[in-house]
């Protein structure tokens, strides 16, 4: 599976790492400020439909047996026996890679409906209604995953597909936890706040002057600087730490 997985999928690979997908990220807005969905899956590991993934796994015979009896096997917390009829239970060491099987698909459908009609590794104009969209970029860590792209509309189209291919597999997005934002404009942003927290960073784009400026390849200036920090979340678990440990 690991062979065939997508590009842009992070978490619980081999060579990978949560600043692997920090770093795409920055790629994908450093030269242009974009919309963002800041997306949250409900309980994914706890909700996955097990026959949804099995078919996606394609196997037969002993293999597919084995995955199955994992899947129902149950949990037992602090003496207490819960049956699984649905999810793969953190802390399982094969969990992850079947959340990552489960998942897979995700970057593949935003590119059927937004196709990367490419050649030697340029990106192209797709046509859709007579307006012209470059491909969204999704980049995902585990549950974990955010989808980028400079029209609003097209973010919004990604939400609803997004929305309806994880109903396939039992999930869904977490309302109080899935935002529309803008990296660089807050007035954009849904609830008026620029910038996104993502795996322990909060990113953002902030005003700059031109000799502090971000620049792009050509030397054009872009009016803005692309700042990735500790989110308020992750500072406060580190700070509390520290506290715990020195005193």
């Amino acid at each position: 599976m690991e062979a065939v997985f997508e590009p842009n999928s992070y978490g619980f690979r081999p060579g990978r790492s949560c600043h692997d997908a920090i770093k795409q990220i920055k790629l994908c807005i450093q030269n242009k400020a974009k919309y963002a969905l800041d997306a949250d899956i409900a309980k994914c590991f706890d909700r996955i439909n097990h026959e949804a993934l099995l078919q996606k796994l394609n196997i037969n015979g002993k293999v597919r047996q084995q995955i199955k009896a994992w899947l129902k096997s149950g949990v037992i917390d602090k003496g207490a026996f819960t049956a699984t009829s649905e999810g793969t239970p953190q802390g399982g060491v094969i969990s992850p890679l079947l959340a990552n099987i489960a998942l897979h698909g995700m970057e593949e459908r935003i590119k059927q409906e937004f196709p990367n009609m490419s050649h030697a590794g340029r990106e192209t104009w797709f046509h859709k209604k007579g307006t012209s969209f470059r491909t969204p970029n999704v980049i995902r860590y585990a549950d974990d995953f955010v989808i980028l792209h400079e029209n609003k509309a097209v973010v919004q189209r990604c939400r609803e597909i997004i929305s309806e291919w994880l109903a396939g597999i039992g999930l869904e997005l977490k309302p109080e936890k899935t935002r529309l934002t803008h990296t660089f404009n807050p007035e954009l942003s849904e609830d008026g706040k620029a910038g996104f927290d993502f795996l322990g960073h909060y990113i953002r784009q902030y005003p700059a002057g031109i000799y502090r400026s971000n620049k792009t390849a050509e030397g054009k200036i872009l009016g803005f600087n692309t700042i990735i920090t500790p989110s308020a979340k992750a500072s406060k678990v580190h700070q509390e730490e520290i506290r715990r440990i020195t005193f």
